[in-house]
């Protein structure tokens, strides 16, 4: 099920199609009705073919007589389906009635659009990017989970359905999903991409990420859907020097990982990588507790305050019970966490700058993908960063018994520019 899509660079792209879109849009058209029915990444969608040959030829007629084109040009792009897009029903993988949770299309779509993208359609997502059932499957082996939340978008980059796919991460959900599918998993800094038209689930928590099948293609993308992205971005000329969390941190992982990761360390210490062991600004049980779970709960709540009197019924057990628990956790302890992620925040800061560690570095996830129904995947190795706003990538690097492991770089918050760089060098060094 797995097939190489095209790429975002334009000097690596091919001759256009004979209608003059982008290959990939063939290509995901052709794909679709073959591949579809055994992956589920898409949301179901009524008359999806008739909208999707609309769009082509709207494209087609905006652009008719034109030079050049935008830089997305007929490129098919995956929305987990918590982000609006005009023309399409946001249902956050809820039984929920569409109207109610139906929403303005937001500024990283119209971005898109303004770029000449093409909306494959709405990619599955666990219910209100959570927990809850999914069809999805994972390209690598049917029988195991794509990784979840944002199980589609990764399912439908694996598969080379589409060459780039929204998510979102609140805890694990775009590293989580990245490492199982085998793809590049960019989660930016908090706050870097607008959550605009986004159903939220955690608020203080909640980043769009993106997909892609390479690191080179993730930095096209990055650059042009980021706002402000600094293009003049220039890599020291040197390898990153690496931090190693030390405590429980790299204990929250199988044998089989930690043996992978630490092949790949000594690898990359013998092509001159400099990698430091460090004791972290966090207390052990901050990390194996449930502190992070209460935040993300109480916020949950909150968001859902306007719904789940009316709908608590409709609401999947998962979701149902962790509302009712963020329902009981008060204000006064979410401005507590709140405050511990700026200070968690500056202190990984001074720890870079007292180490000089330019990058932390980790396995993506403490296992390979599970089999369906056995969970999608586990916080312990991405949910401090996220809770910290850090940027963080999984790159494609290894696999235990034919399924993939990524391995997870970090970087400062804002500094999203040097991780995407860095993360370029160690992926080829990878």
């Amino acid at each position: 099920m797995l097939l190489n899509s095209t790429s975002l660079i334009a000097k690596d792209i091919p001759d256009r199609t004979q209608n003059g879109l982008h290959p990939s849009w063939d290509l995901f058209r052709e794909r679709y009705s073959r591949l579809e029915p055994h992956i589920h990444a898409f949301a179901a969608e009524a008359n999806a073919g008739e909208r999707l040959d609309a769009a082509a030829e709207n494209l087609l007629d905006t652009y008719r007589g034109t030079g050049a084109k935008p830089a997305f040009y007929g490129i098919p792009v995956g929305i987990k389906d918590l982000l609006h897009v005009e023309g399409l029903l946001t249902r956050a993988g809820s039984g929920l009635p569409a109207a109610v949770l139906a929403g303005q299309e937001g500024s990283l779509i119209r971005r898109l659009r303004s770029l000449g993208a093409l909306i494959a359609g709405k990619t599955v997502t666990e219910e209100f990017a959570y927990n809850g059932p999914i069809a999805t499957r994972n390209p690598h082996d049917l029988s195991h989970t794509p990784g979840g939340s944002s199980a589609g978008s990764a399912a439908a980059v694996a598969a080379g359905l589409c060459p780039l796919a929204l998510g979102t991460q609140t805890l694990r959900s775009v590293i989580a999903p990245a490492s199982f599918c085998g793809v590049v998993g960019f989660k930016p800094s908090y706050g870097r991409v607008p959550l605009d038209g986004v159903i939220l689930l955690a608020p203080s928590f909640d980043t769009i990420g993106f997909f892609t099948q390479k690191v080179s293609d993730m930095q096209v993308a990055a650059a042009l859907l980021i706002p402000d992205w600094n293009h003049h971005y220039r890599q020291a000329g040197r390898k990153p020097v690496l931090g190693i969390p030390k405590g429980i941190y790299m204990e929250l992982m199988s044998g089989g990982v930690k043996a992978a990761f630490s092949a790949q360390i000594e690898g990359l210490q013998q092509k001159g990588y400099a990698v430091k062991q460090v004791n972290m600004p966090w207390e052990d049980e901050f990390i194996y507790g449930d502190a992070m779970l209460r935040f993300l709960e109480g916020e949950m709540a909150r968001e859902h305050a306007p719904w789940f009197d009316r709908f608590a019924e409709i609401y999947g057990t998962p979701v149902r019970e962790a509302i009712l628990r963020g329902r009981e956790i008060t204000d006064t302890e979410l401005e507590m966490y709140r405050r511990r992620q700026v200070r968690l925040r500056r202190e990984l800061e001074t720890a870079q700058a007292a180490q000089g560690v330019d990058l932390w570095v980790s396995p993506a996830q403490g296992g390979t993908a599970p089999k369906i129904g056995e969970g999608t995947g586990w916080s312990g190795m991405t949910a401090i960063w996220t809770f910290a706003g850090c940027p963080a990538i999984s790159l494609p690097s290894a696999s235990i018994d034919n399924l993939p492991l990524g391995f997870q770089c970090i970087g400062s918050y804002g500094q999203d520019e040097a991780l995407a760089a860095w993360a370029r060098q160690m992926s080829e060094d990878l």
